[in-house]
Protein backbone atom coordinates (compact mmCIF):
# COMPACT_ATOMS: atom_id res chain seq x y z
CA UNK A 1 0.00 0.00 0.00
CA UNK A 2 2.84 2.66 0.66
CA UNK A 3 3.37 2.74 -3.21
CA UNK A 4 0.78 4.11 -3.90
CA UNK A 5 0.53 2.41 -6.73
CA UNK A 6 -2.67 0.65 -8.29
CA UNK A 7 -0.92 -1.07 -11.40
CA UNK A 8 1.76 -2.42 -8.44
CA UNK A 9 -0.90 -3.95 -6.24
CA UNK A 10 -2.36 -5.60 -9.21
CA UNK A 11 0.49 -7.12 -10.48
CA UNK A 12 1.49 -8.48 -7.30
CA UNK A 13 -1.86 -9.90 -6.92
CA UNK A 14 -1.58 -11.36 -10.35
CA UNK A 15 1.84 -13.30 -9.61
CA UNK A 16 0.38 -14.71 -6.09
CA UNK A 17 -2.46 -15.73 -8.17
CA UNK A 18 -0.43 -17.43 -11.07
CA UNK A 19 1.74 -18.88 -8.15
CA UNK A 20 -0.99 -20.25 -5.83
CA UNK A 21 -2.97 -21.64 -8.89
CA UNK A 22 -0.43 -23.91 -9.92
CA UNK A 23 -0.42 -25.34 -6.80
CA UNK A 24 -4.19 -26.37 -7.24
CA UNK A 25 -5.51 -23.02 -4.84
CA UNK A 26 -8.28 -21.90 -6.23
CA UNK A 27 -9.90 -19.27 -3.60
CA UNK A 28 -7.55 -16.69 -1.82
CA UNK A 29 -8.75 -15.27 1.34
CA UNK A 30 -7.65 -11.61 -0.10
CA UNK A 31 -8.23 -8.59 -0.34
CA UNK A 32 -8.18 -7.34 3.29
CA UNK A 33 -9.65 -4.22 3.32
CA UNK A 34 -10.50 -2.77 6.61
CA UNK A 35 -10.30 0.52 7.11
CA UNK A 36 -8.11 0.88 10.62
CA UNK A 37 -7.61 4.33 12.24
CA UNK A 38 -6.39 3.29 16.03
CA UNK A 39 -2.19 2.51 15.66
CA UNK A 40 -2.92 -0.36 18.68
CA UNK A 41 -5.08 -2.64 16.23
CA UNK A 42 -2.29 -5.05 15.08
CA UNK A 43 -3.60 -6.23 11.58
CA UNK A 44 -3.36 -2.47 10.03
CA UNK A 45 -0.46 -3.33 8.48
CA UNK A 46 -2.55 -5.77 6.14
CA UNK A 47 -5.36 -3.73 5.09
CA UNK A 48 -5.17 -0.41 3.24
CA UNK A 49 -4.81 2.14 6.65
CA UNK A 50 -6.37 5.10 7.30
CA UNK A 51 -8.06 5.92 4.20
CA UNK A 52 -11.42 4.41 2.45
CA UNK A 53 -10.13 5.64 -0.83
CA UNK A 54 -6.95 4.39 -0.86
CA UNK A 55 -9.23 1.42 0.17
CA UNK A 56 -11.15 1.20 -3.01
CA UNK A 57 -8.32 1.78 -5.24
CA UNK A 58 -6.76 -1.17 -3.20
CA UNK A 59 -9.85 -3.23 -3.06
CA UNK A 60 -10.34 -3.04 -7.32
CA UNK A 61 -6.80 -3.43 -8.03
CA UNK A 62 -6.04 -6.53 -6.12
CA UNK A 63 -9.77 -8.15 -7.64
CA UNK A 64 -8.35 -7.49 -10.84
CA UNK A 65 -4.83 -9.31 -10.45
CA UNK A 66 -6.13 -11.72 -7.96
CA UNK A 67 -9.22 -13.11 -10.54
CA UNK A 68 -7.50 -12.06 -13.52
CA UNK A 69 -10.08 -11.65 -16.76
CA UNK A 70 -11.11 -15.17 -16.67
CA UNK A 71 -11.76 -16.86 -13.50
CA UNK A 72 -12.01 -20.07 -15.23
CA UNK A 73 -7.98 -19.33 -16.76
CA UNK A 74 -5.34 -21.86 -15.43
CA UNK A 75 -3.77 -18.57 -13.83
CA UNK A 76 -7.17 -17.26 -11.63
CA UNK A 77 -8.65 -17.45 -8.58
CA UNK A 78 -11.72 -16.66 -6.66
CA UNK A 79 -11.01 -13.80 -4.61
CA UNK A 80 -12.45 -13.12 -1.00
CA UNK A 81 -13.13 -9.35 0.21
CA UNK A 82 -12.55 -9.19 4.19
CA UNK A 83 -13.59 -8.41 6.64
CA UNK A 84 -17.53 -7.17 6.10
CA UNK A 85 -17.73 -4.48 8.11
CA UNK A 86 -15.60 -2.42 10.32
CA UNK A 87 -13.96 -5.14 12.00
CA UNK A 88 -10.26 -2.50 11.86
CA UNK A 89 -12.84 -0.57 14.23
CA UNK A 90 -12.60 -2.76 17.07
CA UNK A 91 -12.79 -1.08 20.86
CA UNK A 92 -9.30 0.13 21.81
CA UNK A 93 -7.91 -1.94 18.94
CA UNK A 94 -7.99 -4.86 20.58
CA UNK A 95 -8.16 -8.09 18.07
CA UNK A 96 -11.69 -9.23 18.47
CA UNK A 97 -13.26 -6.82 20.84
CA UNK A 98 -16.77 -5.25 19.75
CA UNK A 99 -17.21 -2.50 17.36
CA UNK A 100 -19.89 0.16 17.88
CA UNK A 101 -19.84 3.02 15.30
CA UNK A 102 -22.27 5.81 14.41
CA UNK A 103 -23.90 4.63 10.90
CA UNK A 104 -22.67 7.17 8.83
CA UNK A 105 -18.77 5.90 9.95
CA UNK A 106 -19.67 2.85 8.66
CA UNK A 107 -21.19 3.97 5.76
CA UNK A 108 -18.38 6.81 4.71
CA UNK A 109 -15.36 4.78 5.97
CA UNK A 110 -15.67 1.22 6.41
CA UNK A 111 -17.93 -0.04 3.76
CA UNK A 112 -16.58 2.04 0.28
CA UNK A 113 -14.02 -0.75 -0.11
CA UNK A 114 -16.17 -3.05 -0.07
CA UNK A 115 -18.90 -1.64 -2.37
CA UNK A 116 -15.50 -1.17 -4.92
CA UNK A 117 -14.57 -4.66 -4.87
CA UNK A 118 -18.63 -5.73 -5.65
CA UNK A 119 -18.40 -3.56 -8.22
CA UNK A 120 -15.02 -5.27 -9.54
CA UNK A 121 -16.65 -8.11 -9.33
CA UNK A 122 -15.03 -10.46 -6.29
CA UNK A 123 -16.24 -13.57 -5.99
CA UNK A 124 -16.59 -14.01 -2.21
CA UNK A 125 -16.98 -11.89 0.56
CA UNK A 126 -15.75 -12.94 4.27
CA UNK A 127 -17.77 -11.75 7.33
CA UNK A 128 -15.70 -10.45 10.30
CA UNK A 129 -15.46 -12.54 13.61
CA UNK A 130 -16.52 -9.24 15.39
CA UNK A 131 -20.00 -8.09 16.54
CA UNK A 132 -21.53 -4.38 15.17
CA UNK A 133 -23.18 -2.78 18.20
CA UNK A 134 -24.02 -5.98 19.64
CA UNK A 135 -24.71 -8.30 16.86
CA UNK A 136 -22.37 -10.72 15.71
CA UNK A 137 -21.22 -9.71 11.80
CA UNK A 138 -21.70 -13.59 11.13
CA UNK A 139 -25.31 -13.75 11.97
CA UNK A 140 -25.93 -10.00 11.12
CA UNK A 141 -28.37 -10.42 8.46
CA UNK A 142 -29.44 -6.70 8.14
CA UNK A 143 -25.58 -5.95 7.51
CA UNK A 144 -25.23 -9.52 4.89
CA UNK A 145 -28.15 -9.93 3.08
CA UNK A 146 -29.50 -5.86 3.10
CA UNK A 147 -26.30 -4.01 2.84
CA UNK A 148 -24.59 -6.23 1.06
CA UNK A 149 -26.64 -8.12 -0.53
CA UNK A 150 -29.46 -5.84 -1.42
CA UNK A 151 -28.08 -2.26 -1.23
CA UNK A 152 -24.44 -3.01 -2.77
CA UNK A 153 -25.62 -5.90 -5.02
CA UNK A 154 -23.01 -8.54 -4.45
CA UNK A 155 -24.67 -11.69 -5.50
CA UNK A 156 -21.93 -13.91 -4.84
CA UNK A 157 -20.67 -16.39 -1.87
CA UNK A 158 -20.32 -15.81 1.93
CA UNK A 159 -17.34 -17.23 3.07
CA UNK A 160 -17.16 -17.35 7.22
CA UNK A 161 -14.25 -16.31 8.88
CA UNK A 162 -12.71 -19.33 10.70
CA UNK A 163 -14.45 -21.47 13.39
CA UNK A 164 -17.03 -18.37 13.44
CA UNK A 165 -20.40 -19.78 13.48
CA UNK A 166 -19.34 -22.01 15.69
CA UNK A 167 -18.20 -18.83 17.68
CA UNK A 168 -21.65 -17.40 17.35
CA UNK A 169 -21.97 -19.51 20.70
CA UNK A 170 -19.22 -17.62 22.51
CA UNK A 171 -21.17 -14.07 21.29
CA UNK A 172 -24.02 -15.52 23.27
CA UNK A 173 -26.30 -15.46 20.33
CA UNK A 174 -26.34 -19.37 20.31
CA UNK A 175 -27.14 -22.31 22.51
CA UNK A 176 -25.35 -24.85 19.98
CA UNK A 177 -24.25 -25.56 16.60
CA UNK A 178 -27.96 -26.12 15.18
CA UNK A 179 -28.43 -22.11 16.50
CA UNK A 180 -25.44 -21.24 15.33
CA UNK A 181 -25.97 -22.80 12.01
CA UNK A 182 -29.59 -21.14 11.77
CA UNK A 183 -28.43 -17.49 12.54
CA UNK A 184 -25.64 -17.63 10.32
CA UNK A 185 -27.19 -19.50 7.07
CA UNK A 186 -30.57 -17.21 8.04
CA UNK A 187 -27.87 -14.38 7.57
CA UNK A 188 -26.92 -15.38 3.96
CA UNK A 189 -23.29 -16.88 4.78
CA UNK A 190 -22.86 -20.23 2.23
CA UNK A 191 -20.01 -21.65 3.68
CA UNK A 192 -18.82 -22.77 7.26
CA UNK A 193 -15.32 -22.48 7.26
CA UNK A 194 -13.95 -25.20 9.83
CA UNK A 195 -16.49 -24.99 12.66
CA UNK A 196 -18.30 -27.88 11.38
CA UNK A 197 -21.69 -26.33 12.50
CA UNK A 198 -23.09 -26.54 9.12
CA UNK A 199 -22.15 -30.24 8.65
CA UNK A 200 -23.93 -30.94 11.84
CA UNK A 201 -26.23 -28.44 12.61
CA UNK A 202 -27.81 -27.95 9.46
CA UNK A 203 -29.60 -31.61 9.11
CA UNK A 204 -30.89 -31.10 12.66
CA UNK A 205 -31.67 -27.72 12.11
CA UNK A 206 -33.90 -29.18 9.17
CA UNK A 207 -36.07 -31.11 10.79
CA UNK A 208 -36.75 -29.18 13.86
CA UNK A 209 -38.26 -26.72 10.63
CA UNK A 210 -35.76 -23.96 11.68
CA UNK A 211 -34.71 -23.65 8.51
CA UNK A 212 -36.09 -24.53 5.06
CA UNK A 213 -34.38 -26.62 2.73
CA UNK A 214 -35.44 -23.89 -0.18
CA UNK A 215 -32.53 -21.71 1.99
CA UNK A 216 -30.10 -24.21 1.84
CA UNK A 217 -30.51 -24.32 -1.64
CA UNK A 218 -30.11 -20.77 -1.59
CA UNK A 219 -26.81 -21.00 -0.29
CA UNK A 220 -25.42 -24.45 -2.11
CA UNK A 221 -26.70 -22.39 -5.98
CA UNK A 222 -24.55 -19.81 -4.96
CA UNK A 223 -21.69 -22.02 -4.27
CA UNK A 224 -21.83 -24.30 -7.24
CA UNK A 225 -22.25 -20.94 -9.46
CA UNK A 226 -18.65 -20.14 -7.71
CA UNK A 227 -17.21 -23.82 -8.96
CA UNK A 228 -18.69 -23.45 -12.36
CA UNK A 229 -17.10 -20.30 -12.40
CA UNK A 230 -13.68 -21.09 -11.52
CA UNK A 231 -14.00 -24.07 -14.13
CA UNK A 232 -13.86 -26.83 -11.06
CA UNK A 233 -16.35 -29.09 -13.01
CA UNK A 234 -14.80 -29.22 -16.53
CA UNK A 235 -10.98 -29.52 -14.76
CA UNK A 236 -11.42 -30.06 -11.07
CA UNK A 237 -7.70 -30.64 -10.99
Amino acid sequence: VALFDAEAWAQTAREAATEAAADGINMAFAPMLDVSRDPRWGRTVEGPGESPWVGRRLAEAKVRGIQGTDLAASDAMAAVAKHFCAYGAVTAGREYASVDVSDRMLLEVHMPPFAAAVSAGVAAVMPAFTDLAGIPMTAHAGMLRQRLRRDLGFDGVLVSDYNAIAELIQHGVAGDLVEAATLALKAGVDIDMVSGAYLQGLPVALERGLVSLAEVDESVRRVLTLKAGLGLFENPY
